[in-house]
């Protein structure tokens, strides 16, 4: 068996971390848990850190930082997501058949037309309720007034002249 530079970093013919190994891949030792709070508790920022570089060199827990990670699949379904979203029009994908697009841009634009109509509509409701509230107000005013009047002018002819 040869020995090179790297055979002091390589065992079972893997290659191992070299460095600060905060234990064993997946298992947190009770310093590093103490660390992490500690971290959180002086100051929220070094917690945060602590927990970044845990999950950076695949600590978090077994295989983190290999292809079978949970959010490896996550993440390349969110791409597909998000560039679907931004490439076709009302976020719809197209079907592959001309036709069919044909017909739902045709509907999805009567859709838009009657959601407009239902839109001046529901203007045209606002004003009317605004000015029934006017005239509400007004009404309510003039019988005010009316009122007012009518008991200014009775008290003076219940007073005597001077």
């Amino acid at each position: 068996m040869t020995h090179s530079a790297s055979a002091g970093f390589e065992q079972n013919g893997s290659a191992q971390k070299r460095g600060c190994n905060w234990g064993s891949m997946g298992r947190w030792s009770p310093w590093e848990i103490g660390a992490v709070v500690a971290g959180f508790v002086v100051f929220w920022p070094l917690g945060l850190i602590a927990l970044f570089l845990k999950w950076k060199n695949g600590e978090i827990w077994k295989g983190s930082a290999q292809q079978s990670a949970p959010w490896n699949g996550l993440r390349a379904d969110f791409a597909g997501w998000s560039s679907g979203w931004k490439s076709h029009s009302h976020g719809f994908a197209g079907s592959g058949n001309a036709a069919f697009d044909v017909y739902k841009r045709e509907q999805l634009k009567r859709l838009d037309e009657e959601r407009r109509k239902l839109e001046d509509e529901q203007k045209a409701f606002r004003d009317f309720v605004e000015r029934l509230r006017r005239a509400k107000d007004q009404d309510e005013f003039d019988r005010f007034m009316a009122e007012r009047r009518a008991s200014a002018s009775s008290d003076q002819a219940d007073s005597p002249d001077r």
